[in-house]
């Protein structure tokens, strides 16, 4: 299934596409099985659905056999490609200026986009996630993004912004020490959402490409593409399992439990989940599959806390729900 709309930019994944060109990639490597062609060279703004752009950017990653690539992406670039959305934040007054800036016309950019900003002035806590599926891989256009607006921030703020802590919701196993130097802190993985804690003190620092004139009528022009873009309501599947994510390891996780959730009965949403060709139960089995590997390939976590954190009575059944999966128990599975 496919993320919500297509309302996301994939000027990133172009660049990307171009920069593996210069790598000496051929058109016909670098497109095979993605959700792109080479026509993407060709659009000015092109867009996308989010999840081909996620795929992409993993894609990459495992071409060019560098796990960090996203975020080395990332940190050699800002953020003004993204064009509008950029431009609204550069043209504001302050740093937290342009970080309210950015969330409010973030929707013109990318629907699935949730930024949390309730924080941002008292505590300076920025917090995002997209509302895609769970098992979507995610990690290296999370990364690359990130460290972008990091970029983007240092550079016209004329200083060097050291955040307080930072948080990345997929995991990490190796090759952590780059981020944190970037980033100045020890940066968390797993966590519930991805965030950045900056120095509230910073939220005041002026930027240098400051244009109140400008900004008034970028502004104006993102009031009137929010309004047109109205809002879309979410993907059901995707509510679903976000849902049992959320219940998973913490508590028994059924239709009946889900259902109450939404204010729904175990019947009509059984119903609805039937109109969009899936099950309540085989929406559970194929998430606890891709988070069992997940967490196998990326955490250092053991086998008995997985198997708590997907809601698994015990290891033994979850070895035996893993070997159905793959053919192989966690541990051969972690080896590998």
């Amino acid at each position: 299934m496919k993320d919500q709309g297509k309302r996301h930019t994939a000027i990133f994944t172009k660049m990307l596409a171009l920069m593996l060109l210069d790598r000496g990639f051929e058109v016909e490597t670098i497109f095979r099985g993605t959700g792109f062609d080479a026509g993407l060279l060709e659009e000015d703004a092109p867009t996308a659905y989010l999840c081909d752009s996620l795929d992409f950017f993993e894609r990459a990653a495992m071409l060019t056999k560098n796990s960090n690539l996203g975020f080395q992406l990332g940190k050699a670039h800002g953020l003004r490609r993204t064009g509008f959305i950029c431009y609204v934040g550069l043209t504001s007054p302050t740093v937290g200026s342009f970080l309210e800036n950015f969330t409010r016309y973030s929707r013109v950019m990318s629907s699935p986009l949730e930024i949390e900003k309730s924080q941002l002035w008292s505590d300076g806590i920025l917090d995002w996630d997209y509302v895609i599926s769970p098992s979507q891989k995610r990690r290296q256009y999370v990364e690359f993004t990130s460290a972008c607006l990091m970029r983007t921030l240092r550079h016209f703020a004329d200083k060097e912004i050291i955040p307080q802590s930072a948080k990345f919701k997929h995991n990490r196993r190796s090759h952590r020490e780059e981020l944190d130097t970037y980033y100045g802190c020890t940066v968390e993985y797993g966590a519930a959402r991805n965030g950045i804690k900056f120095v509230p003190s910073d939220m005041d620092l002026p930027l240098i490409s400051a244009d109140p004139e400008l900004l008034g009528v970028l502004q104006s022009h993102g009031d009137q593409a929010l309004a047109k873009m109205g809002r879309n309501p979410q993907e059901l599947i995707v509510d679903v399992e976000r849902k049992i994510v959320d219940q998973l390891g913490s508590e028994v996780v059924t239709l009946d439990t889900v259902a109450a959730s939404f204010g729904m009965s175990p019947h009509t949403l059984t119903r609805k989940l039937e109109a969009e060709g899936t099950t309540f139960f085989q929406l559970l089995d194929d998430l606890r599959n891709s988070l069992a590997k997940s967490y196998l390939r990326d955490s250092d976590l053991v086998v008995i806390e997985i198997a708590f954190l997907l809601g698994f009575s015990g290891i033994i059944s979850f070895n035996d729900a893993f070997k159905r999966w793959t053919g192989s128990s966690p541990e051969e599975f972690r080896a590998a």
